[in-house]
Formats: C-alpha cells, structure tokens, sequence
C-alpha cells in the first residue's frame, strides 16, 4: 500500500509540473543597461534604508514611516528578480518611484515627512503582521483634508483583475495625477494592493484591514462611514467584505 501511494504522488507531482504555467506572466526582455541601471538604483536605496533603521532609532515618530520608502525599493526588486516588467514604460515608471523613495528617504533623515499631509493621490506603506513583508496601498485624500480637522469619510476600491499587475504598475497607478475610477469629494479612498490576484481573500483579505489600521492610524477616519466597492473582480471583494464584515460597512456597492 505504502509503495502505491507514493507512486500515485509521483505520478501527480508530475502531472501538475507539467501542466504548471508561470503567473504571473513573465515580462519582457529587460535590455541588460536598463537592468543595470534599475538594480543598481534599487541597491542604493537598499543600503539608504537599512542606514536609516539606524540613524532613526531614537525617532520611532519617522522611523514607523520607513515603510513609505521600502515600498518602492521592493517593487522595483521584485519586478527585477521575477522578470515582471510588461511595457516598455513601466521602466520610466520605476524610475521614477526609485527617485521617489530617494526624496522621501531624505525627507526622513532631515526630520519630516511631507507627503503625510499631501492630498490628492499618496502612496503609502504598512509593514504585515502575517509575514514581516511591507505591502503598499494608494490612497486619494481630499483637497480639503487638514490635520486635526473633523473626522472624514473612507470609501475602498477593489481593483479589477489584471494578470500584469506588478507592484510597479499598481503604484504607477496610483501616483501623481492618475485618475481613480471613483473619486467622491471630501472622502478618503483608499486602494488596496491585496497582494496581486487573490480577489482580496487570505493574505490579501487581512492586507485590506492592515491598510485601514495604517490609514487611521495617520488620518482622522469616522468609523460610521466607511464603504466598499469595486469592480469586477473588486466587486466580487466587494460582496465578500459586505457578507463577512457587515458591522464594519456604512454602504457597500459591488
């Protein structure tokens, strides 16, 4: 009996290898002086964050922001070692998120932190209680948002499904004057990474909570009215949240 089971294993390990795809997708080819230079910029905003783990040490106020810099070093890194870059763009779009962790970085060791008070599109950081890993998230604040002010409204977006959706892309995405599909006045929204395409469920579904903590714990969010919603596959995240969390909703829209 023991020898048939192990030989049903073989024979299934085998099957599954087989039929096994990559997903996500490989990217394109990266011209070898572009991974050049993207590796050796990523490298260098490495080293820049392990200093200023040290250098803010007796600051825990700036240190707990370091996330809002590791999450472009990890996307680019990550984008570089599983070969997921997909358009020829998305290279200017790392880029640039290399420069923006350099800017913060040095916004951190001079003492401040003036993308916590910006409004309109922020991309921001939390670090997960599930594996140590720094998972990123958008948020839109609205024009009118002060600190100390009164407390506001949070809508999330569930994003659709999209198989290239690096980390890259998503805070390409979600930078500068990019567009949200939904953007209500005086409202916060705020977008979840979900760890690429597991429709918001397991990891992804506590990274939707974890991304709610890390906003309230840095803007004044009324509890009463805070919705969901989502398209597509969001809109199935959507659903789900609405089904399993009903107390935490003031409105949910698929």
């Amino acid at each position: 009996m023991k020898k048939t089971i192990v030989l049903f294993l073989s024979a299934s390990l085998s099957f599954v290898s087989a039929k096994a795809a990559l997903y996500p997708p490989q990217g394109i080819a990266i011209p070898p002086g572009i991974r050049a230079e993207l590796t050796d910029g990523a490298d260098k905003l490495g080293k820049d964050i392990a200093a200023l783990k040290t250098e803010l040490r007796d600051r825990p106020a700036l240190l707990e922001l370091l996330p809002d810099v590791q999450i472009f070093q990890n996307a680019i890194r990550y984008a570089l070692e599983d070969d997921i870059f997909y358009k020829s763009n998305e290279f200017a779009a790392a880029r640039a998120q290399l420069a923006a962790g350099r800017e913060r970085a040095a916004q951190l060791r001079a003492g401040h932190a003036p993308w916590t008070e910006a409004t309109g599109n922020v991309v921001r950081g939390f670090v997960s209680k599930l594996d140590g890993s720094v998972q990123p998230y958008g948020l839109v604040v609205p024009a009118g948002y002060k600190k100390g002010g009164a407390k506001s409204r949070l809508d999330f977006w569930f994003h659709g499904r999209g198989d290239n959706l690096s980390e890259v892309a998503f805070l390409a995405g979600r930078m500068g004057d990019a567009k949200s599909e939904f953007m209500p006045a005086d409202a916060f929204v705020l977008h979840p990474y979900g760890r690429f395409m597991n429709a918001f469920k397991f990891a992804g579904e506590v990274d939707c909570f974890e991304a709610l903590a890390s906003v309230k714990a840095h803007y004044a969010i009324d509890d009463n009215r805070i919705s969901a919603r989502g398209f597509s596959m969001g809109g199935a995240a959507a659903w789900h949240m609405g089904a399993h969390h009903a107390g935490l909703w003031a409105a949910v829209n698929p």
